[in-house]
């Protein structure tokens, strides 16, 4: 079970997840083009397995911001252009 939950939050599960994401919203476009976009909405966006993979992308960010140590405060260089930038969001 462990070594299924490593797997699970890994950074190699987030690559392959962001890859469907980028897919399935690439296949999305293309259908709503065709077909509208309450077709892309049915099939695509308001889908269980869409709703799923977005659940598992944010899971696995906030796992591995904790694992990485991501939320530490850094100073220098990067501090100077990231916390301008966060505040324009």
């Amino acid at each position: 079970m462990n070594k299924f939950l490593n797997f699970l939050f890994s950074m190699q599960m987030m690559g392959v997840l962001i890859i469907l994401f980028a897919f399935s919203i690439g296949t999305a476009t293309f259908i709503e083009n065709d077909f509208g976009t309450s077709a892309a909405r049915v099939l695509v966006y308001n889908a269980w397995w869409f709703e799923l993979m977005l659940l598992l992308l944010t899971i696995n960010l906030v796992v591995n911001i904790f694992r990485y140590k991501l939320y530490k405060k850094r100073s220098g260089l990067y501090s100077c252009f990231m916390q301008p930038s966060l505040s324009f969001l």
